[in-house]
């Protein structure tokens, strides 16, 4: 069972310094280091330290699940992470079967790929500025074919809860964005998505298949972001969450998400 902490700011300060570490040489973590926050605001107290210590520049966010049996107690169903611009690759159309991206994982880490909707924010949305509970679709400039990869140096990070993902940037180092889908909102809930690595089929599901769909999730992170003081900028990516699942693998893995009519992605994953 999980132990979770409050946590002082010494060690919210000291867990930031050594997740920020390990992922920037590349260090394997064989167990979370430290004590797990007691709440999603310590965890993001956590991240948010680490994204100002970054030097690179946020370019979308990632929304995450809680798992059912800690929604309660941590009082969310989602939580959000950085996507920054050195782990940030835009393609624009369908692979052919000969093309693929390589996408630089942590060897030794948590390392698992996502068949992902992105969705395009088409106007900077300030704290506050935008009433979640009205239809956002004006606020969405293209909706993606696309894929998150969830790489950390802490192995089996996600064992360890949302309070311990949060703080490692949401477990995000990667995301690539496809196609545009043309008549996303009709056409959404009758793409089937596929999850193929080293060429076998691990998954498939229609591509709205998150909770509540990725429109929820859409106002999850405007609304969540409002929270955090965090204004997202015209042109901010949103990885709207796992379709197919979350499917773990190795450093060497090939992996090509299929979205139909609306294209694929087609990926080999290398040491960081």
């Amino acid at each position: 069972m999980l132990q979770f902490h409050t946590l002082t700011d010494e060690e919210v300060r000291q867990l930031s310094d050594t997740l920020f570490n390990a992922r920037t040489t590349g260090k394997a973590l064989p167990e979370f280091p430290g004590k797990l926050p007691a709440t999603l605001e310590q965890a993001y107290a956590v991240q948010d330290l680490s994204i100002a210590a970054s030097d690179d520049n946020v370019v979308g966010w990632k929304v995450g699940m809680v798992i059912p049996e800690l929604r309660e107690q941590m009082k969310s169903e989602r939580i959000m992470g950085p996507v920054f611009k050195n782990v940030a690759h835009f393609i624009g159309h369908s692979h052919g079967d000969n093309e693929y991206i390589e996408l630089p994982v942590y060897t030794d880490g948590f390392i698992a790929v996502e068949a992902e909707l992105m969705i395009e924010i088409n106007r900077e949305i300030t704290p506050g500025s935008i009433d979640t509970s009205a239809d956002l679709s004006h606020l969405i400039r293209h909706v993606y074919t696309g894929v998150e990869i969830a790489s950390s140096p802490v192995k089996d990070l996600n064992d360890y809860g949302p309070t311990a993902i949060i703080a490692d940037f949401g477990n995000n180092h990667g995301m690539v964005v496809g196609a545009p889908i043309e008549d996303w909102q009709s056409k959404i809930a009758t793409i089937e998505t596929k999850c193929f690595i080293n060429d076998e089929l691990i998954n498939s599901a229609p591509a709205n298949n998150v909770l509540n769909g990725p429109m929820a999730a859409f106002s999850y992170l405007i609304d969540q972001a409002s929270k955090r003081n965090i204004t997202l900028p015209k042109g901010t990516m949103v990885c709207s969450g796992a379709i197919t699942g979350v499917h773990e693998t190795l450093v060497g893995s090939t992996s090509t998400v299929d979205f139909g009519e609306a294209g694929k992605i087609n990926m080999k994953l290398v040491a960081f």
